[in-house]
């Protein structure tokens, strides 16, 4: 029987050399990939030579193999099911490098049935990630979870950045210790600018930290694209007049020719996480006391509505551009006064609910004191892009069981000023006009104040 290493050692090949790319690009494990589609070589590809060419990469800049992926391992042999899980953002959501990564396991795997379990949910970062990963990720039962937070964690501090991915990695180890966790970092302009003076961003170093303390292997994508934008073969944020030279349209989201770079980067790393390098230690003391191990999500279905709440159809126009397979139960108050409240225990609470031209302003307040003012509407909303997004309470609680209520207010937005100041001007105002509450559930944290 051939390994799985063996495989992913014997299925690719070195480019030529020359070049400033040259080290990067050097590698067993590369394939030849042309629009969404790989082309796996010969198995009879020297393992001694895709040993050699893999020890290269081994050294790059943004990858450690720490641990490995021993349970990938273990399961690719006995065949069966492997369930592939990824949890992130847009760049995640979006056709490229996981349906990429996916189809390139299916290849490497012909006896092994992959299921890929999409949980990429645009707009949001690792802090709604943690609450949201028992139901959108750890209920499938994943063998390995991909991780990708870096790009939306970019304006967090780096400590909450810790507490949020500790509690994602130890959520899942405690539920399935046998899982494989790997953390993947991807990149936008600001993070290009970091990469390209030799240090990864903070929000990586900060995940790093967390990845080391339980030797979870990481990757940062963005080190190969700022190698090629530095060598001028890559425009980093392009127009469409530059076809593939074009990593991306927008500084953050990747074009197909971009998503390409980032799975070829993945597909170098695969050989080098196979077999397990050492055995995997019980579960560490935490490396913060304030992770966020203990978080969830409650469901507005399931909690005290006061007042003209509906449920809200699939269908619905405010719903469109939403994320439906990730979109929990949803309920929207239209009359002023209609509220919401939620029993929970935890240090930290906030609300999940949807940001569309319709989102009003709302009113929370906890245990009865004085009201916050929030809404789910930003520039983003459109007619056309509604999404998921969390509203976090801004202070810490004293630990215990509380009471949260959110209510809706009789305030009009000034949505035109809004989208206006972020050089998103109305076309048309009357999608804007209504003033409402879309609510999905309360989203808590149970762990000790900073």
């Amino acid at each position: 029987m051939i390994s799985i290493s063996a495989k992913l050692h014997s299925a690719g090949r070195a480019r030529p050399p020359g070049g400033p790319l040259r080290h990067a690009q050097v590698c067993a494990a590369r394939p030849e990939v042309g629009p969404y589609r790989t082309h796996l070589h010969p198995i009879a590809l020297t393992l001694a030579f895709a040993l050699v060419a893999c020890t290269t990469f081994a050294s790059e800049p943004g990858f450690h193999r720490r641990r490995g992926l021993p349970h990938l391992a273990a399961r690719a042999e006995t065949g069966g099911e492997l369930r592939v899980a990824y949890l992130g953002g847009s760049i995640t959501a979006a056709e490229g490098w996981r349906s990429l990564a996916t189809a390139r396991l299916r290849e490497l795997l012909p006896h092994t049935t992959i299921t890929e379990i999409n949980a990429g949910l645009p707009g949001t970062g690792s802090d709604l990630g943690v609450c949201r990963l028992e139901s959108d990720v750890l209920r499938h039962q994943p063998d390995l979870i991909f991780v990708e937070f870096a790009v939306n964690d970019a304006s967090t501090p780096p400590a909450r950045v810790e507490r949020t991915l500790e509690g994602i990695v130890r959520q899942t180890r405690r539920a399935l210790p046998s899982a494989d966790i790997f953390f993947v970092y991807t990149v936008s302009t600001p993070g290009l600018l970091d990469l390209q003076a030799g240090r990864l961003p903070p929000a990586a170093q900060a995940m790093e930290r967390v990845a080391a303390h339980y030797g979870i292997p990481s990757l940062h994508f963005g080190v190969e694209v700022a190698r090629r934008v530095s060598a001028g073969s890559l425009v980093f944020k392009g127009t469409s007049a530059d076809g593939d030279r074009a990593f991306s349209l927008d500084g953050v989201h990747p074009t197909p020719a971009g998503h390409r770079i980032y799975f070829e980067t993945l597909d170098r790393a695969l050989p080098l996480l196979l077999p397990n390098l050492t055995p995997r230690p019980a579960l560490p003391p935490p490396l913060r006391a304030d992770n966020w191990e203990r978080s969830g999500l409650q469901l507005a279905a399931d909690a005290a509505r006061l007042g003209d709440w509906t449920p809200v159809p699939l269908d619905d126009a405010n719903l469109r551009g939403a994320t439906k397979a990730l979109l929990p139960p949803t309920w929207r108050a239209a009359t002023p006064g209609s509220a919401v409240e939620f029993t929970f225990t935890g240090t930290r609470f906030g609300f999940l609910g949807i940001a569309a031209p319709d989102s009003g302003e709302f009113a929370v307040s906890i245990d009865g004191g004085a009201p916050v003012r929030g809404t789910f509407f930003d520039a983003y909303a459109s007619p056309t892009f509604c999404r998921q997004r969390a509203w976090w309470f801004p202070e810490t609680l004293a630990p215990g069981a509380h009471r949260a209520r959110i209510e809706l207010l009789a305030t009009a937005l000034d949505k035109a000023a809004i989208k206006a100041d972020a050089g998103k001007p109305l076309d048309d105002p009357a999608p804007y006009s209504p003033n409402r509450l879309t609510l999905c559930g309360l989203i808590w944290i149970d762990a000790p104040a900073p």
